[in-house]
């Protein structure tokens, strides 16, 4: 994936004030759009002690929806620290990378598939943000990077 050289540099992750982490959110059918919705939450933490808890606590008051048990349930799931998602990230270079954040799986040909690897990426109107200003801009520019290849990617696969 073509990439600006500034993704190459320490994670997002430490530009915060705390930990930072990523869940993936079911909304329930009164909240979707369509069926059934999903979300990727971004968020900070300044404990890694209960933090799916903290989570719906944070859920609750800035979607003024009543979340409590929403982990239990398996509405809110896969939280991970940014350290766990480069860990297993899908990324073969070894170097930590904010686009890395953002993985969501691998494989197949459709358009979902991006690069060599071809790296699925969540689309950035399915992301919330709830961090501060300076890793929202960080994790923002990864998104920017993203749409970016994902609109290359025709060309990069007619290259091969």
């Amino acid at each position: 994936m073509n990439e600006p050289s500034h993704y190459i540099r320490q994670p997002a992750t430490l530009s915060g004030n705390a930990r930072l982490y990523r869940a993936i959110v079911s909304l329930p059918q009164h909240m979707a759009s369509g069926a059934f919705e999903e979300r990727i939450v971004f968020f900070e933490s300044k404990s890694d002690q209960c933090v799916g808890l903290y989570l719906e606590g944070l859920l609750e008051t800035v979607w003024c929806v009543d979340t409590k048990g929403w982990c239990e349930d398996g509405c809110i799931y896969n939280i991970n620290s940014a350290r766990e998602l480069h860990e297993s990230s899908l990324n073969d270079e070894g170097k930590p990378s904010d686009l890395m954040l953002f993985e969501t799986g691998a494989g197949g040909n459709g358009i979902e598939a991006i690069g060599p690897n071809r790296t699925h990426y969540a689309q950035a109107d399915m992301v919330d943000m709830f961090v501060t200003p300076r890793v929202a801009r960080r994790l923002r520019d990864a998104l920017d990077a993203i749409e970016l290849a994902r609109a290359d990617e025709p060309r990069r696969r007619k290259a091969e």
